[in-house]
């Protein structure tokens, strides 16, 4: 015998006006249980809601939707705790997943959005801005094994500005885009040397200057590769003045730059 269907149907108190007021059962046509308080018809107050994709919130309603502090559990997937306005997650909240990550920082339109901390399951951990529930803007990023990236990122991707250490001793400070070094930087090596020079698609490529102690080398690298020495800073600027003249104003631009920044002689 096929059991009777409750939908559309409503248990509880109502007014002289046969309006729902107080406590009462109500499951709707999709067969959406909720269980709280109503006032002049509608869900205003603490209740639960029951859905039939597994969802269920606990907390509370005004004008028939979810507002004011609440629980939210998708499945046994992920639980939220924190606040709403107009069925959507916003301001302060926190969400653990099952594998045990979780995020707690801003919502915005039931989205990730402002300032925020997630932390994966593997322990790494991401602090800083984020946007359309995606890391965007400025945050630091530590690695399960010790190397940490504090920068710019779009797109849940390390672009723009950013400073990569390594667990080793190694640091790159430069620009990136989509995850890769690109454009101009310094990347320090561990025996107390560094390049600073240009980069594409994570390699060095282009002109660069190389030091170690007092001696200083320039050169031209091609795909990770270096192409052709210098004899000295004159020679090289010259041929690539002869070259690309814009391509040396930027090299001396940015090596200027960095030592003002990084306090480098």
């Amino acid at each position: 015998m096929k059991r009777r269907g409750f939908n559309n149907e409503y248990i509880g108190n109502k007014d002289s006006m046969g309006k729902k007021n107080g406590f009462g059962l109500e499951v709707d046509n999709k067969g959406n249980k909720f269980i709280g308080i109503f006032s002049n018809d509608k869900k205003k107050g603490w209740g639960k809601v029951y859905k039939q994709n597994n969802e269920i919130f606990k907390g509370y309603f005004t004008e028939d939707k979810m507002n004011g502090f609440g629980e939210f559990q998708k499945g046994k997937d992920v639980t939220y705790y924190g606040y709403w306005e107009n069925d959507k997650q916003i301001g302060i909240g926190y969400e653990l997943w099952v594998d045990s990550s979780n995020y707690y920082g801003e919502y915005k339109n039931g989205k990730k959005e402002g300032i925020g901390t997630y932390l994966w399951s593997d322990k790494s951990k991401y602090e800083g801005e984020w946007k359309d529930n995606n890391i965007n803007g400025f945050g630091i990023y530590y690695f399960p094994d010790g190397r940490k990236y504090s920068g710019e990122w779009k797109n849940q991707k390390m672009d723009g500005y950013g400073e990569f250490y390594y667990a080793e001793g190694k640091k790159y400070c430069g620009f990136y885009k989509e995850d890769q070094r690109e454009g101009f930087g310094l990347y320090y090596l561990l025996d107390n040397s560094f390049y600073i020079g240009f980069w594409k698609d994570g390699q060095r490529n282009g002109m660069g200057k190389y030091i170690k102690g007092k001696s200083i080398k320039y050169g031209i690298w091609k795909n990770g590769k270096k192409e052709k020495w210098y004899n000295d800073e004159e020679d090289f600027l010259d041929e690539l003045e002869s070259e690309n003249i814009k391509y040396k104003n930027i090299f001396q631009w940015s090596v200027k730059q960095l030592k003002k920044n990084m306090k480098i002689k």
